[in-house]
């Protein structure tokens, strides 16, 4: 073998070695990149209560970071709610009733509930629990947190203002057909007998207007005065009937107009 064969064959063992080595680095890094944590959206994460979320929470927070929030239960120490704020973003959340401590944790790169933010997270908590509970009539009280980012060296500092929201209700207006001005007001039919009565007697009264019409014409009507002799009254009879009264129409099932808004 001539040393130019030689080197060629050497030269294409260490390009098949390169190539080798290159495939098995490929699932690697395609696993490396999968195990990166997605970016976690904005909003309520999960709520281990079992209780209806009805109460408002709204947290301000500067750009520039994002925070994880918790709601730990005051009685038993326990993580009720979380949820992820986006910094700068505007935010609001509905919350179980209850006393809850507020949590947070701040940081640039979300890497998911263990790890955080990483090394670089910061943790602070407000002082006192928050109470979210129902005050008078229909209202859900709730707060409104604004986080002010520290200066360097300081803590974290924190506003907070109640906000509540109330609930008006009124009764909704009742179908017109609901609204009968004499319920269970007594109604006749007539019966049949009756109606043809009825009508014989009118057509017996036309047929007396017309006779006297035609005597009026021909000079007779004195005479016919003088002949006739005036009937006697027949007594009242009633007619037969078939009484019965009128139901009352059903009466759905009518609920109110509730009307919810931010009064506080």
């Amino acid at each position: 073998m001539t040393a130019w064969a030689l080197n060629f064959l050497t030269s294409f063992m260490r390009a098949g070695a390169v190539l080798a080595l290159a495939a098995l680095c490929m699932p690697a890094a395609g696993q490396a990149a999968d195990s990166e944590e997605q970016p976690q959206q904005a909003g309520l994460m999960w709520n281990r209560t079992g209780l209806p979320a009805v109460f408002p929470l709204q947290v301000k927070s500067p750009k520039g970071a994002d925070y994880f929030l918790t709601l730990q239960d005051h009685g038993s120490g326990e993580d009720a709610l979380a949820a992820y704020i986006e910094g700068g973003a505007f935010f609001k959340v509905l919350v179980p009733p209850g006393r809850f401590v507020l949590r947070f944790a701040s940081g640039t790169k979300w890497q998911g509930e263990e790890a955080l933010f990483g090394a670089g997270t910061q943790y602070f908590e407000m002082p006192e629990p928050l109470e979210f509970a129902v005050r008078g009539l229909g209202g859900k009280a709730g707060h409104i947190v604004t986080l002010r980012q520290p200066r360097p060296g300081r803590s974290w500092l924190a506003g907070l203002k109640e906000q509540s929201i109330c609930q008006t209700a009124r009764l909704k207006v009742p179908d017109p057909a609901l609204l009968d001005p004499q319920p269970g007001r007594r109604l006749f039919e007539l019966g049949l007998e009756a109606q043809e009565k009825a009508q014989l007697r009118i057509r017996q009264q036309e047929t007396g207007r017309l006779r006297q019409r035609d005597l009026e014409r021909t000079g007779e009507a004195s005479s016919l005065h003088a002949r006739s002799v005036p009937e006697p009254p027949v007594p009242y009879q009633a007619l037969k009937t078939q009484e019965m009264v009128e139901p009352l129409p059903r009466q759905s099932f009518r609920s109110y107009r509730v009307r919810s808004r931010f009064c506080g």
